[in-house]
């Protein structure tokens, strides 16, 4: 006998045999306009390419494209289908593709019915009926009365359907071949129905926010069933049955199993390169082993990754959670692009296989975020994994011509601003992370070329322009001013880079370029600001103005947002505020005002923590001598902007870079991303351990007499001696264990009061 759900749904903890540390994978699902987390809640390996995930809607199956970017939205009542792609926190919708949903069903019409409209076939669900954990995740279907289980390797999504006991006569399985997120477009789709081998096989073209960029994309996928007794597909909405093949725009396939089957597992094999490498990846990542052999794998390839990071803090149980949630969010991206035996679709449009040197080749590169947090994260503590990402940066040039400022799947996007594979290229090299695997004659090469000229695909404002001006023109570009500062960071980045090649003259050419960022400082306001051709500066010209968030003059964000943005040089900053006296005080300003803005619905117009550009801000005061607001304000922010609530993350994780700078800020440093130095925070654990490289190096930091009062450091010491370069610490010097030494330790003493 058919077991109800709550039965099914205990056999399922039951059988789980990993078990993780305390987390919430709810965090970043929910939240509306700009401060949805835009998080897919489902099941995937560590960065694996399949995301899969159910795509949900509310009652009345209105879609809110701004909070469902991912398909997943924790506020909704309904899911519409399981897809297997989506994009991770990223502000533009894509992927998505291939939908699978089971059905029990009276007849023939009611199938009808149910293919015959949009979404006709979706079903209500309950969160306490939910469970996600990684690699995992389960949902009750509470109108079809089915337990449905997820999880997924790199390239293959494994789909477990039990059917609880109801009077329907057929259970069906609905292969939607044409379904992507983005939904208001024609996604061309073939499939397949091979009865002799229980397969059905096909693919779908499609042209989504990021895709769309480069003309679009083809996925190819194959599923296996165990066995079906009837089939049938259906174009624009019509049922043909034992019909084999359907094509276009609105199509798809469906099976009927046995009526006294009580459970099936589905296999979908995807690939980006063809039906047969599909066929490879299902065969080769799963062998056709049960659903839970391959949920034991996978969960058991999280917990590795989850277990390198250890954190204690008996006084803040919400913080452990909202840690390793973190982690685990950090490290969903960006994307395995090679598929087995290491082939991949390259951004020429050809096949590649990788070098034998690499583990991996990534895409998904949301380098305007990530470069700020998720890829030092991963630099810190997976040397290999960077080193493969910076690598795969240079294939991209190798193939496509170009540096990369936004890669998605194959392709450039020319998605935001700057050209800031530069500082991700510097961030490795300037940390020594066994970067000798770069071909430097390359990455000077194409280093030399972003800066200097017009490239065919993501390239900066024109270099001639700029080189000329020394700043971007307002008259050219109405983000005058914030394009300026990022070239500004971008140049600096590319002189660490000539620096460590020993072309020291060149080097200081591009060291001179990083101070044109004065350039669009107005010295009457203390703002940067757009600036014309003919030297006349265009400031907000009145305080609505400055706190505008959709000011053209500014990129995502406003006056306020981009006034301290010269992470490379907050020196020469303090200096143009005045001193240091006055730059503390109003980047105080900055913070104290931000936090009377208690939503994240909008913008918040003073610091914007879910605004990539304002991430750095709070480390800024280590640089005018209050280091004690440093610890105050990152401490704020991780207990009152930092929930484990849906709605916890304070705006777009963009590939997890919030999440990362949420690890970072409660180990108690943070990176200035190009550069081998940290900057000292206030950490959130008694003690937290890090396995850097696979354990080769084990770093552990103690907080002690911590407390969520006591905040403020008194003082540090690195391996039992005072650390003489508080507030700032060095990759190199500090953090990189020797020979001599397999392990370093971080002694943090606390107090309530400022030292």
């Amino acid at each position: 006998m058919i077991k109800p759900w709550y039965v099914l749904l205990f056999l399922i903890v039951r059988t789980s045999t990993v078990e993780f540390p305390p987390l919430n994978l709810y965090i970043g699902t929910g939240g509306f306009g700009y401060g949805a987390g835009s998080l897919p809640l489902g099941a995937q390996s560590p960065y694996g390419a399949l995301r899969v995930s159910p795509d949900t809607s509310d009652t009345l199956d209105i879609p809110i494209k701004f909070e469902h970017y991912a398909g997943y939205h924790y506020s909704d009542t309904h899911i519409n289908v399981f897809s297997h792609t989506h994009t991770f926190g990223a502000g533009l919708q894509d992927y998505g593709e291939v939908g699978i949903f089971p059905v029990q069903i009276d007849d023939d019409h009611h199938l009808q019915r149910l293919i015959s409209s949009r979404n006709g076939y979706r079903s209500e669900f309950k969160h306490e009926h939910e469970r996600a954990e990684p690699g995992f995740y389960q949902v009750y279907l509470d109108t079809h009365n089915i337990n449905v289980e997820l999880t997924a390797t790199e390239h293959v999504g494994v789909h477990r359907y039990s059917f609880n006991n109801t009077n329907k006569k057929h259970r069906v399985i609905l292969v939607d071949s044409s379904y992507t997120l983005p939904l208001k477009v024609c996604n061309l789709s073939h499939v397949n129905i091979d009865p002799k081998n229980n397969e059905i096989t096909g693919s779908v073209f499609f042209k989504g926010d990021f895709s769309r960029s480069f003309g679009g994309l083809s996925t190819y996928f194959t599923i296996k069933f165990t066995n079906w007794t009837d089939f049938g597909v259906w174009t624009n909405g019509s049922l043909v049955h034992e019909q084999t093949a359907a094509d276009g725009c609105s199509s798809g396939a469906y099976i009927i199993l046995p009526a006294d089957q009580e459970q099936v597992t589905v296999y979908v094999g995807m690939s980006f390169v063809s039906i047969e490498q599909a066929r490879t990846n299902l065969q080769m990542q799963t062998q056709l082993k049960s659903f839970d052999a391959i949920r034991e794998t996978v969960q058991q390839k999280w917990l590795n990754e989850i277990a390198r990071f250890e954190v204690s803090a008996d006084w803040n149980h919400e913080a452990v959670i909202k840690f390793n949630s973190a982690i685990v969010h950090s490290l969903s991206s960006p994307t395995q692009w090679d598929e087995s035996n290491g082939v991949y679709l390259g951004f020429d449009g050809q096949i590649h296989t990788k070098p034998d040197s690499m583990e991996h080749f990534y895409t998904d590169l949301s380098i305007w975020d990530v470069h700020r947090t998720q890829i030092p994260f991963i630099v810190f503590h997976d040397s290999q994994r960077a080193n493969d990402i910076i690598r795969s940066i240079m294939l991209i040039v190798e193939q496509g011509g170009d540096l990369p400022k936004w890669p998605f799947a194959n392709g450039y996007t020319n998605c935001m601003i700057g050209s800031h594979a530069d500082i991700l290229i510097s961030d490795l090299i300037m940390k020594h992370e066994n970067s000798s695997y770069l071909n430097m004659t390359q990455v000077i090469e194409a280093l030399r070329k972003v800066a200097n000229q017009q490239q065919a695909h993501d390239s900066r404002f024109n270099p001639d322009t700029y080189i000329k001006y020394q700043y971007v023109p307002f008259d050219n570009d109405s983000g005058s001013a914030p394009l300026t500062l990022s070239y500004s960071y971008d140049d600096w980045a590319i002189g660490n880079v000539m620096h460590a090649a020993g072309l020291f003259d060149e080097a200081q050419d591009y060291y001179n370029r990083s101070q044109w960022f004065e350039h669009v400082f107005d010295n009457k306001t203390k703002f940067f600001c757009a600036r014309s051709s003919e030297g006349a500066f265009f400031c907000p010209s009145n305080e609505i103005e400055f706190l505008n968030p959709w000011d053209n003059r500014y990129v995502e964000g406003n006056a306020w947002h981009y006034r301290f943005f010269v992470p490379h040089n907050t020196p020469r900053l303090v200096e143009l505020f005045g001193g240091k006296e006055i730059f503390a005080q109003e980047l105080d300003t900055f913070f104290m005002r931000s936090r009377l803005w208690s939503t994240t619905v909008l913008p918040n117009p003073y610091y914007w923590p879910g605004n990539e550009h304002d991430l750095f801000s709070v480390w800024q005061f280590n640089y005018a001598n209050r280091s004690d607001l440093t610890q105050k304000h990152s401490r704020w922010i991780l207990d009152h902007v930092y929930t484990i609530n849906p709605d916890g993350l304070p705006g777009n994780d963009d590939y997890g870079t919030l999440s990362a700078w949420y690890i970072f800020a409660s180990m108690g440093f943070y990176p200035l991303a190009g550069s081998s130095v940290y900057l000292l925070g206030s950490p959130a654990f008694d003690r937290i351990t890090i396995r850097r490289n696979n354990g080769q190096c084990t770093v552990t930091i103690i907080a002690h007499n911590n407390s969520a009062e006591n905040i403020y450091v008194q003082r540090v010491l690195l391996n039992g001696k005072l650390l003489s370069t508080f507030p700032f610490i060095d990759h190199i010097e500090h953090l990189k264990c020797t020979t001599q030494s397999s392990s370093i330790q971080l002694d943090f003493f606390m107090s309530s009061t400022p030292s």
